[in-house]
């Protein structure tokens, strides 16, 4: 009994130090301390309450999401292949995947990024640009690291489909 009770001790000093050498708030710390002691689902609902809050809530995203959806418009490889219908799909999806992480329920019903995109045959060239056009998006809103990885990470399982990794 004593063991288990060091060996959270411990846990908890290790997750303390690290929220405070990162920089994190009093807030970010105590959801820090939080995640280390419950699994799964529950680390990934405030990992996306985290980066939901980063962006600046659901407003921030979906502002997110309209420099998203000009960028796809924009550039010359997407633009082939992306109708306006499947980019509009594609940035709400970018919407309720966020949303979702955050315990939010998605705002856009069922639209999302993986079943607008599926079939477009966008091959590595369309994948690099639709990485391009969020991490554009992303710079366009001023988000910086560590959100903008975070928030790039929520594409990589999407765009690891499409190449069929």
């Amino acid at each position: 009994m004593k063991l288990h009770g060091s060996v959270a001790r411990a846990a908890l000093l290790i997750a303390t130090v690290v929220a405070i050498l990162s920089g994190c708030s009093k807030a970010a710390t105590n959801q820090m301390e939080s995640s280390a002691m419950t699994a799964g689902a529950a680390g990934a609902t405030a990992a996306g309450q985290s980066l939901l809050g980063q962006l600046g809530g659901m407003s921030g995203v979906s502002k997110l999401a309209e420099a998203f959806s000009g960028n796809m418009t924009k550039d010359p490889v997407l633009s082939k292949l992306l109708d306006p219908a499947t980019i509009t799909q594609t940035s709400n999806g970018l919407v309720n995947s966020i949303a979702t992480m955050s315990g939010q329920k998605p705002p856009h019903g069922s639209d999302d990024m993986l079943k607008a995109l599926s079939g477009k045959n966008l091959g590595a060239d369309g994948v690099n640009a639709l990485t391009g056009a969020l991490s554009s998006a992303a710079d366009q809103m001023k988000v910086v690291e560590p959100t903008k990885s975070a928030l790039m990470a929520v594409l990589t399982p999407v765009t690891n489909s499409l190449l069929g990794k």
